[in-house]
């Protein structure tokens, strides 16, 4: 019986962090799709699965509403999201694990998560640097790390 209540348990989960680091992702593809100008290299695949026309009347309709919202929200807020579901599917998988190589996927996170960023500034990367993309990187790596251990705090200590 242990067996079979560890194996659910398991399972329920993954599919918490599964669902989480997917809508994670959906939302900060709807950010960038919905209210970032339009770049060549991302926006290129729509007229290839020919859904352009689908997409430009409904970023015509998002696009009116894009003056009100804050800069960080439209540029960096997406990176802080793929930072969180990359550090949650990442550390899940290997969550566990004594094998070496687990290492290796733990040091991916900051280095694409900011790695991007340096190649920017350096000039390696077409983009534009922003501190805000690195603050947005850093908190969903963060936030990552604290659904995927769970931290809980002892509102004890606190007082």
């Amino acid at each position: 019986m242990d067996k079979r209540f560890n194996y659910i348990s398991n399972y329920t989960s993954w599919i918490k962090y599964v669902y989480l680091s997917s809508f994670a992702v959906f939302l900060g593809g709807l950010i960038y799709i919905l209210f970032r100008p339009t770049e060549p290299l991302f926006f290129n695949w729509f007229s290839t699965v020919g859904t352009e026309i689908l997409l430009n009347a409904v970023r015509e309709k998002s696009l009116s509403i894009n003056s009100f919202l804050p800069d960080w929200m439209v540029y960096s807020l997406p990176n802080g999201l793929w930072a969180f579901a990359y550090t949650l599917i990442i550390l899940r998988i290997w969550k566990g694990s004594h094998s070496f190589i687990k290492y290796f996927w733990f040091l991916s996170i900051p280095i694409l998560v900011f790695g991007f960023e340096v190649l920017q500034l350096t000039g390696g990367q077409r983009g534009t640097f922003c501190w805000s993309d690195l603050a947005w990187g850093a908190l969903g790596i963060t936030l990552g790390l604290l659904t995927i251990y769970e931290i809980k705090y002892d509102l004890n200590l606190l007082r």
